[in-house]
């Protein structure tokens, strides 16, 4: 009697039932396994990118121009001992500055990956005031106005093209390699003039063209500050501290405009050595190239135990129905299979783009599945019941992500539908038969 008890025990649906779950949990190791390949391409694809950027010129933020006065002041040391002479620099921005930017931008590519790379054509103009020196409260500073310089910052200075020339008040001069000084820029040009006076307003004017990948930003340096970038790119991504104030994207390209104030950053319009930075008032644009099948690879990996706990779910409702014995290591096959999508998802992604190796995975996965329920449980009906699970899977999940805004909510009431169907088909399941 005890021996038949533990035979109906190990031949129960319900110890099956256990089995299936612990290997639907198992099951998802390789799932993380398949995470950390596509995370692996990922950083593949940013190191080619890397390279690529190397050569031809990387993101580019363009700053400036500023205008640079040394300075000497004398500051007293210690108690009553004495005087000691400071030295610094004193910095101006530009009462107004105007920026007129077109992208040229190309797509390069090297074996699978590909970037969006650009030759910009900067139109700078403005003007400076008259200095103010007073608001640095600095009375007693000696200020060298014949040493006076302007700066202006290039991020990546590998890729200027032309030989740019300042022309100040009707005059052009000729710029220099590197910055003068280090308290506001790491990298750019420096112009000399040959005479500087304090009281005297200036107007400037400077061209600039120069290679960068993906991403070109200009400081706000202006107290009035005027910024368009137009481009045939038809995938842009603003960024920044500033949107554009008013935009027009096509898909013959985009044109942007921004007009920013001092009144929008949080540092004047004069100081003295390394006090404020400017990266505050930083406003760009982005190419985007529209190939997020990395990301979305990522997304639909995360879906795996949905996958596999449906189809499993399934597989036991139709062995409890139909009195098929399904061992465990033919869940395995199933479960295993299922995996195999991602892995072909990502790989063909690579190829071909994420629509259609969507496509071709899901159709090889659910015919695969569907030959082997056929084989496995000898009835057409049920072979088909299977395929219409795994092609309303993929449509659904298909269908999430492509939403970005409403992804949660489509799942969760996808989901919500799902559970009440199976609640639904479990009333119609005799669970307790005579092996029971």
């Amino acid at each position: 009697m005890e021996t038949k008890s533990i035979q109906q025990f190990f031949n129960s649906y319900s110890l099956k039932m256990v089995v299936v779950s612990v290997l639907a949990i198992v099951l998802l190791i390789p799932s993380f396994l398949i995470q950390e390949i596509i995370q692996e391409r990922i950083a593949l694809s940013d190191q080619v990118k890397n390279e690529l950027f190397g050569q031809w010129g990387g993101k580019q933020v363009i700053s400036g121009p500023v205008l640079n006065v040394p300075y000497k002041i004398l500051e007293p040391v210690g108690n009553n001992l004495g005087y000691a002479e400071k030295s610094g620099v004193a910095h101006f921005l530009p009462e107004t500055l105007n920026v007129e930017g077109e992208m040229v931008s190309e797509s390069r590519k090297r074996g699978i990956y590909k970037v969006v790379v650009y030759e910009g054509k900067l139109g700078m103009s403005g003007s400076f005031a008259q200095p103010d020196v007073s608001r640095l409260d600095m009375p007693n500073a000696n200020f060298n106005w014949d040493a006076a310089y302007f700066t202006m910052g290039i991020s990546d200075m590998r890729g200027i093209k032309n030989l740019p020339e300042l022309i100040l008040n009707g005059q052009r001069i000729t710029v220099e390699s590197g910055v003068a000084d280090n308290d506001l820029f790491t990298s750019g040009i420096t112009v000399k003039p040959d005479t500087m006076e304090s009281s005297m307003p200036l107007s400037f004017e400077i061209d600039l063209v120069l290679n960068g990948s993906e991403d070109l930003s200009v400081e706000a340096l202006g107290k009035i500050s005027d910024v368009k970038v137009s481009s045939v790119w038809p995938h842009p991504g603003f960024t920044g501290g500033f949107l554009p104030s008013s935009r027009e994207v096509t898909a013959d390209g985009f044109n942007a405009s921004w007009q920013v104030t001092h009144l929008n950053r949080n540092f004047p319009q004069q100081w003295t050595d390394n006090k404020f930075k400017t990266d505050g008032a930083r406003l760009g644009v982005e190419l985007i190239i529209p190939v997020d099948h990395y990301q979305k690879s990522m997304r639909s990996v995360k879906y795996a135990i949905l996958f596999i706990a449906l189809n499993f779910i399934v597989f036991i409702f139709i062995e409890i129905s139909s009195k098929v014995r399904i061992h465990p290591f033919q869940y395995s096959l199933v479960a295993f299979a299922l995996i195999i999508f991602y892995a072909l998802l990502t790989s063909l992604g690579e190829q071909i783009g994420f629509n259609l190796s969507y496509l071709v995975s899901a159709v090889a996965v659910t015919a695969l599945i569907t030959w082997f329920s056929a084989s496995l449980l000898r009835n057409s009906t049920m072979a088909l019941r299977v395929a219409a699970l795994q092609a309303g899977l993929y449509i659904f999940l298909f269908a999430i992500l492509q939403l970005n805004d409403y992804a949660l909510l489509t799942g969760s009431v996808g989901l919500f539908i799902i559970l009440a169907v199976i609640m639904k088909a479990s009333l119609k399941v005799k669970w307790y038969s005579d092996t029971e």
